[in-house]
C-alpha cells in the first residue's frame, strides 16, 4: 500500500510488463515448443488460459469489493456494470464461447472457423439468422469498448503526461491488446499474403507473446482498480495528501 500512495505508483504497471517479458523470454529459452503450446495453448484449458480466466472473473468480484469510483451514484453503479461486461466478453474470447454460438459446419459452402469475421457477414451461404446474430455482436462489442474509451479518452492521455498510475495502467493494458492482436494475425497474415510459414520454434515464441500477455491483462486492470479505488474512495486527508504529491509529480515533469 505505500507503494501505491507514493509519487512513483505510475511506474507499478511498467515494471509488471517488463518482468513478464523477461519471464516469458525466460520460458522461450528453456522449454520446448510442445511444452509451450501445452501449458500456453490448449484453446481455454490449458494452465496458463485458466489462470488468466481465474483472474477475470476475481477482476469483476474486485470492481464491486473495492469499486474503482464511489457506488454511491448510479454513475458509478453504471460503470462498474460496464466494466463486469467488458471482462465477461473477454472471458467468452478467452474461452472460445463466441465459436459455439453458432454452428454451421453442416452447410456446405458455409464460413469455418470463428463466425466472428466480416468473411462471414458476406458469405450469402451462411443463414442470414445467424450472419444477423454476428452483426448484432460486432456492434454490441464496438459501441461497448468504443464509447467506454471515448467517455475515458481525454483524462486518460491527460494522465499520462502527469503521469497518473491508473492512466499508466490502463495504457498498458490498451497497449497490451495491441501487441496480443498483432501475435494472434501475424502468423495468419504472412502465410496468406507473404507465403511465409514459420518454424514450430517460431510458433511456440508467438504463443508465448500472445497467450502470456493476456494473462498479463488482468493484472493491469487488477492494479489500475486497487489505485483508483484509493484515489477516489479515499478520505479527505488521503486524497488531498495525494494531490500534492501528483502536483509536485506534475512540477518535476515540466521542469
Amino acid at each position: 500500500m505505500c507503494f501505491i500512495k507514493s509519487k512513483k505508483s505510475w511506474m507499478t504497471a511498467p515494471i509488471i510488463w517488463g518482468c513478464g517479458m523477461i519471464a516469458l523470454l525466460f520460458v522461450y529459452t528453456i522449454a520446448t515448443p510442445e511444452k509451450i503450446f501445452l501449458n500456453f495453448s490448449q484453446k481455454g484449458f490449458s494452465p496458463v488460459e485458466i489462470t488468466t480466466v481465474g483472474l477475470f472473473f476475481f477482476q469483476i468480484l474486485l470492481f464491486w469489493m473495492l469499486p474503482p469510483v464511489p457506488l454511491k451514484t448510479n454513475k458509478g453503479k453504471l460503470l462498474c456494470l460496464d466494466f463486469s461486461v467488458i471482462t465477461l466478453i473477454a472471458i467468452a474470447r478467452e474461452m472460445d464461447w463466441h465459436r459455439a454460438i453458432i454452428d454451421v459446419s453442416n452447410i456446405q459452402g458455409a464460413t469455418h472457423g470463428t463466425p466472428f469475421k466480416m468473411r462471414f457477414l458476406t458469405n450469402p451461404v451462411n443463414p442470414l439468422a445467424d450472419r444477423q446474430l454476428v452483426l448484432f455482436c460486432f456492434i454490441f462489442v464496438i459501441a461497448l469498448c468504443a464509447g467506454t474509451l471515448l467517455w475515458y479518452i481525454r483524462p486518460l492521455l491527460k494522465g499520462l503526461r502527469t503521469f497518473h498510475p491508473v492512466c499508466w495502467s490502463i495504457a498498458f493494458l490498451g497497449g497490451s491488446v495491441i501487441l496480443i492482436n498483432i501475435f494472434d494475425r501475424m502468423g495468419s497474415v504472412l502465410r496468406k499474403e507473404f507465403n511465409i510459414e514459420f518454424t514450430e520454434q517460431s510458433k511456440a515464441l508467438i504463443c508465448l507473446m500472445e497467450e502470456g500477455q493476456e494473462l498479463l491483462l488482468p493484472l493491469f486492470v487488477i492494479i489500475a482498480v486497487i489505485q483508483s479505488h484509493f484515489i477516489y474512495n479515499a478520505d479527505d486527508n488521503e486524497l488531498q495528501s495525494f494531490r500534492y504529491k501528483r502536483a509536485e509529480v506534475r512540477g518535476q515533469a515540466r521542469g
